[in-house]
Protein backbone atom coordinates (compact mmCIF):
# COMPACT_ATOMS: atom_id res chain seq x y z
CA UNK A 1 0.00 0.00 0.00
CA UNK A 2 1.47 3.09 -0.91
CA UNK A 3 1.88 5.94 1.41
CA UNK A 4 0.12 9.42 1.68
CA UNK A 5 4.00 11.27 1.72
CA UNK A 6 5.18 9.08 -1.24
CA UNK A 7 2.35 10.95 -3.27
CA UNK A 8 3.97 14.11 -2.39
CA UNK A 9 6.36 14.46 -5.50
CA UNK A 10 3.63 14.07 -7.53
CA UNK A 11 1.53 16.41 -6.09
CA UNK A 12 3.88 18.78 -6.43
CA UNK A 13 4.44 18.00 -10.22
CA UNK A 14 0.32 18.42 -10.74
CA UNK A 15 0.44 21.64 -8.60
CA UNK A 16 3.61 22.81 -11.49
CA UNK A 17 1.36 21.84 -14.07
CA UNK A 18 -1.45 23.89 -13.21
CA UNK A 19 0.57 26.96 -12.78
CA UNK A 20 1.71 26.28 -16.15
CA UNK A 21 -1.95 26.16 -17.90
CA UNK A 22 -2.12 29.48 -16.15
CA UNK A 23 0.94 30.75 -17.35
CA UNK A 24 -0.23 29.45 -20.79
CA UNK A 25 -3.53 31.23 -21.16
CA UNK A 26 -1.67 34.72 -20.18
CA UNK A 27 0.31 34.30 -23.12
CA UNK A 28 -2.11 32.76 -25.12
CA UNK A 29 -4.18 35.79 -24.08
CA UNK A 30 -1.54 38.09 -25.03
CA UNK A 31 -1.07 36.98 -28.49
CA UNK A 32 -5.08 36.76 -29.20
CA UNK A 33 -4.41 40.78 -28.15
CA UNK A 34 -2.38 41.87 -30.75
CA UNK A 35 -4.25 40.27 -33.76
CA UNK A 36 -7.26 41.78 -32.79
CA UNK A 37 -5.60 45.08 -32.52
CA UNK A 38 -3.95 44.60 -35.91
CA UNK A 39 -7.55 43.45 -37.16
CA UNK A 40 -9.17 46.41 -35.83
CA UNK A 41 -6.48 48.98 -36.87
CA UNK A 42 -6.54 47.65 -40.68
CA UNK A 43 -10.44 47.60 -40.49
CA UNK A 44 -10.70 51.45 -39.31
CA UNK A 45 -7.60 52.21 -42.14
CA UNK A 46 -9.79 50.43 -44.58
CA UNK A 47 -12.47 52.23 -43.54
CA UNK A 48 -10.72 55.40 -43.85
CA UNK A 49 -9.26 54.71 -47.44
CA UNK A 50 -12.98 53.68 -48.44
CA UNK A 51 -14.88 56.73 -46.99
CA UNK A 52 -11.28 59.23 -48.12
CA UNK A 53 -11.33 60.95 -44.84
CA UNK A 54 -7.77 60.29 -43.42
CA UNK A 55 -9.12 61.79 -40.36
CA UNK A 56 -10.43 58.66 -39.29
CA UNK A 57 -6.55 57.05 -38.91
CA UNK A 58 -6.56 58.86 -35.39
CA UNK A 59 -9.41 57.05 -33.77
CA UNK A 60 -6.87 54.18 -34.32
CA UNK A 61 -4.17 55.69 -31.24
CA UNK A 62 -6.88 55.15 -28.43
CA UNK A 63 -7.61 51.59 -30.05
CA UNK A 64 -3.72 50.88 -29.54
CA UNK A 65 -3.32 52.44 -26.24
CA UNK A 66 -6.41 50.18 -25.20
CA UNK A 67 -5.13 47.39 -26.23
CA UNK A 68 -1.34 48.29 -24.85
CA UNK A 69 -2.76 48.41 -21.29
CA UNK A 70 -4.65 45.17 -21.61
CA UNK A 71 -1.61 43.40 -23.00
CA UNK A 72 0.25 45.07 -20.03
CA UNK A 73 -2.03 43.61 -17.47
CA UNK A 74 -1.51 39.74 -18.70
CA UNK A 75 2.30 40.60 -18.79
CA UNK A 76 2.41 41.84 -15.32
CA UNK A 77 0.30 38.77 -14.49
CA UNK A 78 2.66 36.47 -16.19
CA UNK A 79 5.01 37.66 -14.48
CA UNK A 80 3.29 37.07 -11.10
CA UNK A 81 2.75 33.38 -12.03
CA UNK A 82 6.59 32.93 -13.62
CA UNK A 83 7.35 33.96 -9.84
CA UNK A 84 4.87 31.34 -8.15
CA UNK A 85 6.33 28.83 -10.10
CA UNK A 86 9.38 29.26 -9.36
CA UNK A 87 8.52 29.71 -5.45
CA UNK A 88 7.02 26.33 -5.71
CA UNK A 89 9.97 24.72 -7.95
CA UNK A 90 12.13 25.73 -5.39
CA UNK A 91 10.37 24.36 -2.43
CA UNK A 92 11.48 21.13 -0.20
CA UNK A 93 10.67 18.09 -1.97
CA UNK A 94 9.07 16.88 0.86
CA UNK A 95 7.09 20.11 1.52
CA UNK A 96 2.94 19.60 0.95
CA UNK A 97 1.81 21.53 -1.95
CA UNK A 98 -1.22 24.03 -0.97
CA UNK A 99 -2.42 24.02 -4.35
CA UNK A 100 -2.33 28.17 -4.87
CA UNK A 101 -2.69 29.68 -8.21
CA UNK A 102 -2.43 33.30 -8.15
CA UNK A 103 0.39 35.06 -8.80
CA UNK A 104 2.49 35.32 -5.67
CA UNK A 105 3.48 38.72 -5.92
CA UNK A 106 1.69 41.67 -8.15
CA UNK A 107 3.64 42.59 -10.65
CA UNK A 108 3.66 46.58 -11.75
CA UNK A 109 1.48 46.95 -14.93
CA UNK A 110 3.10 50.29 -15.82
CA UNK A 111 6.32 48.68 -15.57
CA UNK A 112 5.03 45.71 -17.74
CA UNK A 113 3.79 48.40 -19.94
CA UNK A 114 7.19 50.17 -20.77
CA UNK A 115 8.73 46.20 -21.47
CA UNK A 116 9.87 45.00 -25.12
CA UNK A 117 7.27 43.08 -25.82
CA UNK A 118 4.58 45.60 -25.30
CA UNK A 119 6.24 49.34 -26.04
CA UNK A 120 8.26 47.11 -29.28
CA UNK A 121 5.02 45.97 -30.75
CA UNK A 122 2.55 48.68 -30.11
CA UNK A 123 5.21 51.26 -30.34
CA UNK A 124 5.84 50.35 -34.08
CA UNK A 125 2.43 49.89 -34.72
CA UNK A 126 1.50 53.07 -33.56
CA UNK A 127 4.00 54.33 -36.01
CA UNK A 128 2.81 52.70 -38.92
CA UNK A 129 -0.40 54.20 -38.68
CA UNK A 130 1.19 57.86 -37.96
CA UNK A 131 3.25 56.77 -41.34
CA UNK A 132 -0.21 56.04 -43.26
CA UNK A 133 -1.84 58.82 -41.48
CA UNK A 134 1.16 61.46 -43.22
CA UNK A 135 0.90 59.36 -46.48
CA UNK A 136 -2.89 59.08 -47.29
CA UNK A 137 -3.58 60.72 -50.06
CA UNK A 138 -6.39 63.49 -49.08
CA UNK A 139 -9.34 62.37 -51.65
CA UNK A 140 -9.22 59.92 -53.82
CA UNK A 141 -10.69 60.67 -57.68
CA UNK A 142 -13.94 59.69 -57.94
CA UNK A 143 -15.20 57.61 -60.46
CA UNK A 144 -15.38 59.19 -64.12
CA UNK A 145 -19.52 59.22 -65.00
CA UNK A 146 -20.27 57.13 -67.23
CA UNK A 147 -22.62 59.27 -68.95
CA UNK A 148 -21.35 61.94 -70.61
CA UNK A 149 -22.95 65.85 -69.49
CA UNK A 150 -26.06 67.23 -71.66
CA UNK A 151 -24.81 69.25 -74.66
CA UNK A 152 -26.44 72.42 -74.59
CA UNK A 153 -29.09 73.33 -77.45
CA UNK A 154 -29.21 76.83 -78.86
Amino acid sequence: MEKFGDRIPEMRMKHLELIQSALSRMSDNSARLKGHCLSLIGAIVGLAAALSKDQIVIYTVPVVVGFAILDAYYLALERGFRSQYDKVRNEKLEALPDFAIAPARRQSTLKAFFSLSVVGFYGAVTIVTILIFIFMPDRVAPPAASNPPPVEQQ
